[in-house]
């Protein structure tokens, strides 16, 4: 892993059991980090399988949630080592970390969990119930709630983080696959699908203040990653049925713009420095990127197997 990470993009190649690290400036691929066990070893037969991943606040350590094992493998980004892999349940998705506690929340798809991993002591602290299939998770601003959205439920689940139990939920009547937080309009912003009807995409915006529904927008079919480019006012949204990438207006929810992908976009990341949307295709096994303002492609990249996060690691 290198260190000067403050000019990299960061991609989990979940299939391949790598993180795949792109320079921002001319997107050449520029290291593929396989996971392995602390000793140095690692498996040719998918053992770890990335799927989200965190940073901690002095970008010293990333946080990877590995599906096919289980585990969250703790890599010090200084020497580019794994030193540490904590099971945390079964089929774990994504992960984020709470300041207020030290605290890092895991959604496990396969075992209906969230657990909290206390970070002082690399441990498992808390295993929480939640309903079906967790999948996206987001620590609030002020680090007092977790929100999960889970792909068994038509709900997102709010989680209470000094006592670690469910304190509410946010009732949407269709399953949000990701979410995020606007923290210019303290909105939340879901990307759902309406499995139990016809194959319909759908917005969900979520005043965070009622924690509440308060419009529904829809859009396209089978919608799979939400980006927010706060400044601009704008969402972004990736569609695998369509094969498309929608850009639509904050406020009335009207589309601006959109352009065609490759087969299946999967997941998005916005680096608003850079004006560029990078999207991972999980049937192409590529890196694509756009311009945010007229979602023109510039590039695209062959990389590894079933991309399921993106994030670029800025300073």
């Amino acid at each position: 892993m290198r260190q000067d990470i403050g000019n990299i993009v960061a991609v989990t190649s979940t299939g391949e059991d790598k993180i795949i690290l792109f320079d921002r400036d001319g997107f050449e691929i520029i290291e593929e980090f396989r996971l392995t066990t602390p000793d140095g070893k690692f498996s040719s037969d998918n053992y770890f399988g990335p799927h989200g991943f965190a940073m901690d606040s002095n970008n010293k350590y990333m946080y990877t949630a590995n599906s096919y094992n289980g585990s969250v493998s703790v890599i010090d980004l200084l020497t580019g080592k794994v030193i540490e892999n904590i099971y945390a349940g079964t089929s774990p998705c994504h992960l984020d970390i709470c300041k207020r506690n030290n605290f890092l929340y895991v959604s496990n798809y396969d075992s209906d969990t969230i657990s909290g991993i206390d970070l002082k002591k690399n441990l498992v602290a808390v295993q929480i119930p939640v309903n079906r299939m967790p999948h996206d998770i987001h620590v609030s601003q002020d680090g007092k709630r977790v929100y999960v959205s889970c792909l068994g439920s038509e709900e997102i689940i709010i989680i209470d983080t000094e006592k670690n139990n469910i304190c509410g939920h946010i009732h949407l009547e269709c399953c949000a696959m990701h979410f995020k937080t606007c923290r210019r309009n303290l909105n939340m912003y879901a990307c759902c699908s309406k499995f139990n009807c016809d194959n319909q995409g759908i917005v969900c915006i979520i005043d965070m203040i009622q924690e509440k529904v308060v419009k529904k927008i829809k859009i396209g079919m089978y919608l799979t990653d939400i980006a927010l480019r706060e400044k601009a006012k704008e969402i972004i949204l990736l569609d695998a049925e369509t094969n498309y990438i929608y850009k639509l207006n904050m406020d009335n929810g009207n589309m601006i713009g959109n352009n065609e992908t490759g087969n299946f976009p999967s997941c998005i990341g916005i680096d608003e420095e850079k004006n560029i949307a990078i999207v991972g295709t999980h049937i192409d096994n590529t890196i694509e990127i756009y311009d945010l303002d007229n979602l023109n492609r510039l590039k695209r990249i062959k990389v590894g197997k079933d991309l399921n996060f993106i994030s670029p690691l800025i300073l």
